[in-house]
C-alpha cells in the first residue's frame, strides 16, 4: 500500500491569537499543581520554621530536586506565596495564615477536596452527565474552612435582629432546622442563643459531618440530628422557629409540598425562615458563570425559580406577614424570605 505524505510548512503553523486565552487556563491549572506540591512536599511548614532559607537547604531537607527548584520556588513567588530575601526564601507576609497546618484556615484539605471524586470539580465533565452520584466526603471539614461558614454566621446574625428571636437569648425556645450546611447553621444560631434546642434535619450523607460539627461547636447536647428533606418534617412536634437553609433544591419540584410540611411544625405564632439561591428570570446566565457553578458543585442541584413568587407560596400555605430580604455572601446574594404562622406565642 503506497502512503501519501504531506509536506509541512513550519513557517506555516501560526498560532492564531486566540490561543492565548486557552493557554491563560492551563496556566491557572499549572499554579494549581504547583501549589498542591508545594503543600505536599511540606515546604510551607518547613519554611515557618526554618526560613529563611537558600535552594540548597530547602532542596536537602525535603528531597527536592535541584535542577527544578529554582523554577518551582520561582513560581510561588510569582503567585505571590513566596518571598526571597536575597538568595534566601521565606514565606510572603501573611500567608502562613493560609498555607501552614498550624493555622485553622490553612487551604490544603480545601486545595486536595477539589480532586476528590466526591468533588464535582475533580471531573466536572462526570459532574455535568446524567450518570453523576453524589457521595459522602471522605474527608473532614475544617470549620474554618467551611464554604458556608461565612452565610451561616450572616443569617444567625440577621435572625437575632428580628423580633421573632428577641428576647433574652438564653431563653428556652425551639428550632427546627433543615440544614443544608450540614448542621453549621444550627451550631450557629445555638451559640447565639444558649436556651436553644434544635432538631437538625440533614442529607444522609451529610450526617457525620453535621455531628463532628455540632460537636466542635459545643453544642451537641442541645442538638438533635435527622435525616432527611423538608418533606420529612417531625410529625407530632410544634416548634417556635422553623428554618430552611439551602435546603429546598433536593425537592424543588415539589417546593409548595415542601413549605407545607414545614410550615406544618410551626407553633402559633412561630416564624417560618428560607434561604436560598435563585436563578434569574428564565433561568438565564450572567457573567459569573464560575461561581454559579461551584453554586451547583455545592448543592448539587440547580437553585430556586421564581423569586418574585416566593412570597405569595408562603401566603398560599396559610402563613402571614410574608417578606423578604438579601443576604450578601462569597457566592452571590442569598434571598431570604420570612412568614409567620397566625396566632400568638
Amino acid at each position: 500500500m503506497d502512503m501519501v505524505f504531506r509536506k509541512t510548512d513550519l513557517d506555516a503553523l501560526e498560532a492564531p491569537p486566540a490561543v492565548a486565552a486557552v493557554r491563560r487556563i492551563g496556566d491557572g491549572f499549572k499554579a494549581f499543581q504547583a501549589l498542591r506540591a508545594a503543600y505536599g512536599a511540606g515546604l510551607f511548614d518547613w519554611l515557618q520554621r526554618n526560613g529563611p532559607a537558600p535552594k540548597a537547604d530547602i532542596s536537602a531537607a525535603l528531597d527536592l530536586r535541584g535542577a527544578h527548584l529554582g523554577a518551582f520556588l520561582q513560581t510561588l513567588e510569582d503567585l505571590g506565596l513566596l518571598a526571597r530575601q536575597g538568595l534566601a526564601y521565606t514565606l510572603a507576609p501573611g500567608m502562613d495564615a493560609v498555607l501552614c497546618a498550624s493555622s485553622p484556615w490553612c487551604q490544603a484539605r480545601v486545595m486536595h477536596g477539589l480532586t476528590l471524586p466526591e468533588c464535582g470539580w475533580s471531573d466536572l465533565q462526570l459532574f455535568l452527565s446524567e450518570t453523576w452520584k453524589p457521595a459522602a466526603s471522605t474527608m473532614p471539614q475544617p470549620l474554618a474552612t467551611h464554604p458556608f461558614l461565612d452565610e451561616a454566621r450572616g443569617l444567625a446574625a440577621h435572625l437575632a435582629t428580628r423580633s421573632a428571636w428577641s428576647g433574652d437569648p438564653a431563653a428556652a425556645r425551639t428550632l427546627l432546622c433543615f440544614d443544608g450546611s450540614g448542621g453549621l447553621l444550627a451550631a450557629a444560631l445555638c451559640q447565639r442563643h444558649p436556651g436553644l434546642r434544635a432538631t437538625v434535619v440533614v442529607a444522609p450523607e451529610a450526617q457525620r459531618q453535621a455531628e463532628e460539627a455540632i460537636a466542635a461547636c459545643g453544642v451537641s447536647s442541645r442538638c438533635r440530628i435527622a435525616t432527611g428533606t423538608p418533606l420529612d418534617a417531625p410529625a407530632g412536634e410544634a416548634f417556635d422557629h422553623v428554618v430552611l437553609f439551602h435546603a429546598l433544591y433536593p425537592v424543588r419540584k415539589v417546593t409548595t409540598d415542601a413549605l407545607r410540611a414545614a410550615a406544618g411544625c410551626l407553633a402559633p405564632g412561630g416564624e417560618l425562615s428560607c434561604a436560598h439561591w435563585f436563578c434569574l428570570e428564565d433561568c438565564e446566565t450572567a457573567p459569573g458563570g464560575l461561581r454559579d457553578l461551584d453554586k451547583a458543585v455545592l448543592t448539587d442541584s440547580h437553585p430556586l425559580c421564581h423569586v418574585e413568587q416566593f412570597c405569595q407560596r408562603l401566603e398560599g400555605i396559610g402563613l402571614v406577614d410574608a417578606e423578604r430580604a438579601d443576604l450578601a455572601g462569597n457566592y452571590g446574594n442569598t434571598k431570604l424570605h420570612f412568614a409567620r404562622r397566625p396566632g400568638a406565642r
